[in-house]
């Protein structure tokens, strides 16, 4: 065999090999520890992508805040630095003012029911999707009603409120926090724990997976007092050239991955609960709950906080009362799914 015929059959046999598969990088960015629940969700989605996708998916996945505080991983997503993000909306007061609708109080009773709501094809499509300008939301999701969180004493009544310096999860807790007599500082969670060590807060609003799991806020509280007043909303959201670069078949796949999981996710938060409470108690918080009048005047303060956001954003031209009925008519069909309804 001449060296023109070896030549044709390494050509020919080089030729009929496959192609390699191209494969796509993804840097996706969160700012809670990996061991938090909603972190350990992702990394099985991610997981499973680039299994269904034969490993043409790739994932880094950057967990406990590596990539900046976590008022910045919005922008981590919209500049492009990080191709999809957990980013909570508390974390940027004002920017997603219809979405933090959602935030005011006792609007919720679990997360698994807050997250349907949220991520309704009629609230996303009319309202929510459009705040979100630069990004891709992939998935919305709320974390469980939280509590009065304190270092400083119980806190069983609005009285009790007053000269306490607490932190909010988002402007609409911090309105709802100055509502009832108190004074909201406002931090990043990262620090709260250091914040309530030095007493340059008394307490904070949030939900006991948040308090004893994500922060690790127990060996810095004395009470909790149990009242399931609040949700906190948050996105899982991804840069559009990063989305679109990616070939028709990869994006129907990650599009059809988060079809369907609200539930799922809710069901993850309100998991968290039961657990983050635990952990307070094993290190020695209180847990309190207040007698029906009590409850009576938190509620009645906190559909006052609710009625007069809506009505500032009416003033400024905005749906509000449309997103807040819309919001309250979808949790009425989704109904009291979830173990903080059947409190």
């Amino acid at each position: 065999m001449n060296w023109k015929t070896l030549a044709t059959v390494a050509a020919v046999s080089l030729g009929a090999l496959p192609a390699a598969a191209e494969t796509f990088d993804l840097k996706v960015a969160t700012f809670v520890t990996g061991q938090h629940g909603m972190s350990k969700w992702i990394d099985q989605w991610a997981a499973d992508l680039t299994e269904q996708s034969e490993g043409r998916l790739q994932f880094e996945i950057l967990h406990g805040a590596q990539m900046g505080p976590p008022p910045a991983y919005y922008d981590l997503a919209r500049n492009g630095q990080a191709d999809i993000v957990w980013h909570l909306h508390g974390a940027t007061p004002g920017r997603f003012e219809l979405t933090e609708i959602s935030n005011m109080p006792f609007l919720f009773c679990s997360a698994e029911q807050a997250t349907l709501v949220l991520n309704d094809e009629r609230l996303r499509s009319e309202y929510l999707d459009a705040e979100h300008r630069g990004v891709k939301v992939l998935a919305l999701f709320m974390h469980p009603p939280g509590q009065i969180n304190s270092n400083d004493g119980p806190i069983l009544t609005l009285e009790d409120m007053a000269g306490k310096g607490l932190r909010p999860a988002s402007s609409a807790v911090a309105k709802f926090i100055a509502a009832m007599g108190g004074t909201p500082v406002g931090l990043p969670p990262t620090e709260m724990a250091e914040a309530l060590q030095k007493g340059t807060i008394q307490g904070a609003l949030i939900d006991y997976g948040g308090a004893g799991l994500a922060f690790g806020l127990g060996p810095h509280l004395t009470d909790v007092t149990e009242v399931y007043s609040y949700t906190s909303s948050f996105m899982l959201g991804m840069n559009p050239d990063s989305f679109d670069g990616l070939p028709d078949d990869l994006q129907a796949m990650i599009d059809d991955s988060l079809q369907g999981v609200s539930a799922e996710i809710g069901q993850v938060w309100d998991g968290l609960d039961a657990i983050g409470k635990k952990v307070l108690t094993d290190a020695g918080v209180t847990i309190h709950t207040l007698d029906d009048d009590q409850r009576a005047a938190l509620v009645e303060v906190g559909n006052g906080v609710t009625e007069d956001y809506v009505a500032e954003l009416e003033a400024a031209g905005k749906p509000g009362e449309a997103v807040l009925t819309l919001m309250r008519e979808i949790a009425n069909e989704v109904g009291p799914v979830g173990p903080g309804c059947q409190t």
